[in-house]
């Protein structure tokens, strides 16, 4: 095989390998909604819930890869809070620290996300009820940690994690106060489990839940995977 044919194989599987990552990782959440130990009573899959969806900018909705609902309804105005959740796999970078560079394009839309929910329903209800979760397989760069808590706690910063802090504010747009508050908001979570192991995690919930045969406790992986396919890209939830 040529070095061309290599790399586009391998662009290939990077793509699917990070679809497949995106949909374990939700059907383990959506596992979560038959016996929650949080309050979580909905998720959307690749945007909001309609109702939510239909008030939301453009930057909201594309980087939304699921949204949590938690309280009493998949709403934002009855929610007692919403999560809006990025999801970043990498095979070749996984063992490679995620730093802000990593998040430019995340932290933008974030931002401008909360932007638009401050436009939408007010500032202290964003202030209350909305966060923004940037999860990746990857460990994170504990300079990246720090400078967002400094960020967020208006924190004197300097050396490596100054600069992370600088990379934030700059990909943010966001001005001094503004990004105090937008930062206290966001949590970057690293170390989320390759994709075999996520799909590991829920085939076993699934199968310890199932009286059935192995058979089966795969078919109903295989079934809850499949909707999670089906509902991505739709503006609906469970």
């Amino acid at each position: 095989m040529s070095d061309n044919s290599r790399l586009k194989v391998d662009k290939v599987r990077a793509s699917r390998d990070g679809h497949e990552f995106h949909v374990a990782w939700a059907a383990r959440r959506a596992l979560q909604l038959v016996y929650s130990s949080d309050d979580l009573v909905g998720i959307a899959v690749e945007g909001l819930g309609p109702l939510d969806q239909a008030r939301a900018s453009a930057d909201t909705v594309e980087i939304a890869d699921l949204t949590l609902y938690y309280g009493d309804e998949a709403r934002f105005t009855s929610a007692r809070s919403t999560a809006i959740v990025q999801l970043k796999y990498s095979i070749g970078s996984q063992e490679k620290p995620f730093r802000a560079s990593d998040a430019q394009k995340t932290i933008r839309k974030f931002a401008a996300s909360y932007l638009n929910y401050k436009k939408n329903y007010g500032a202290q209800p964003v202030k209350q009820k909305l966060s923004f979760e940037l999860v990746t397989n990857r460990p994170i760069l504990p300079e990246l940690v720090d400078a967002i808590e400094g960020l967020a706690t208006g924190a004197r910063m300097k050396g490596k994690v100054k600069t992370q802090a600088d990379q934030v504010r700059a990909a943010s747009k966001l001005g001094k106060q503004a990004v105090r508050q937008f930062a206290s908001k966001v949590k970057i979570i690293g170390l989320a489990g390759s994709l075999i192991r996520n799909r590991q995690l829920v085939a076993r919930q699934v199968a310890d839940w199932s009286p059935a045969a192995d058979s089966n406790a795969q078919c109903s992986l295989d079934h809850l995977c499949e909707v999670v396919r089906t509902k991505a890209g739709e503006p609906t939830e469970w």
